[in-house]
């Protein structure tokens, strides 16, 4: 498995979404205008385990792809990508058999050797658990990793290259890397081993989103992820409304002189604290585009 996969899968899953009206329910990709802008620009919400197909068969969404000037993406990806994330994915002072006691250990080495039979999590040895977890979620989809093929987001980046749009990140690799791994490690063991014993339920949810997103259904996405554990709630927020603020600091900057299509997870669109609500806040006019 490439890194980079591995390492979108997991926000791909981490959607959190809000309600919004049934009008605006119906698409993930809005225009954005007004406030002195000279041109529109876009924002699109993305899966990262969904494939370029899916856009592909989006006509309307791929002319408005095809007439901005400049491609937006929540990291600027390419050869580098995985060297500059793969120091974060390992543990320097410590081992998975070190971390976990014996029984846990056991108990996530038999949840692999179940989806393959043979496996030893000692080739896992170096990987923290959040790494891990990762893993053991693309191990319940199988399907899902086979049929991304070229993501989304690659494809949208890899077009703007080859015909000459300006591209630009909103963070650096680094800064994913650290936020999805850096975590206190006694944190992510605990997560990892709530995984185990919840796959079922973890599964159902990547189904009922990969569902749900399909047919942009965000009322239906908004029911499934309302409820976050309380564990979690310190890292959704990061996660989420954090670097939302940061984006929603940087985009009309780069809006000003240039038409954009802005390609982030959907999870960062919707809610009180969304990038749809944020640049309304400040003074655009955002409205939903339909796409099918």
């Amino acid at each position: 498995m490439k890194i980079k996969l591995l390492l979108v899968a997991f926000l791909g899953f981490s959607i959190t979404l809000s309600a919004q009206t049934k009008k605006a329910t119906n698409s993930l990709l809005w225009e954005i205008s007004g406030n002195g802008l000279k041109k529109p620009s876009y924002l699109f919400g993305t899966h990262h385990l969904i494939g370029a197909k899916f856009a592909d068969t989006m006509k309307v969404l791929q002319e408005k792809f095809k007439s901005t000037d400049a491609v937006v993406g929540e990291i600027v990806m390419d050869s580098t990508t995985q060297t500059k994330m793969a120091p974060f994915l390992v543990m320097k002072n410590n081992t998975l058999d070190s971390l976990l006691t014996k029984s846990e250990y056991k108990e996530v080495e038999d949840y692999f050797k179940s989806k393959q039979p043979g496996f030893e999590l000692k080739q896992l040895n170096n990987f923290k658990p959040a790494m891990v977890a990762i893993m053991m979620m693309l191990f319940e989809s199988p399907d899902m990793l086979k049929d991304v093929g070229e993501g989304m987001d690659d494809s949208f980046q890899k077009y703007a290259k080859k015909n000459g749009k300006s591209l630009y990140g909103l963070e650096t690799a680094e800064y994913q890397g650290a936020l999805l791994f850096d975590s206190d490690l006694q944190k992510q063991k605990k997560a990892l081993l709530k995984s185990i014993r919840e796959v079922g339920k973890s599964k159902q949810k990547m189904e009922e989103l990969k569902t749900y997103y399909i047919t942009q259904d965000i009322d239906k996405l908004t029911e499934l992820f309302k409820n976050q554990d309380e564990e979690n709630k310190e890292f959704m927020t990061e996660l989420l409304k954090n670097r939302n603020k940061r984006w929603l600091a940087q985009l009309p900057a780069l809006m000003e002189n240039q038409s954009l299509f802005i390609a982030v997870g959907a999870g960062h669109l919707v809610g009180t604290e969304g990038l749809i609500k944020g640049l309304q806040l400040k003074g655009y006019i955002l409205k939903p585009v339909t796409t099918n």
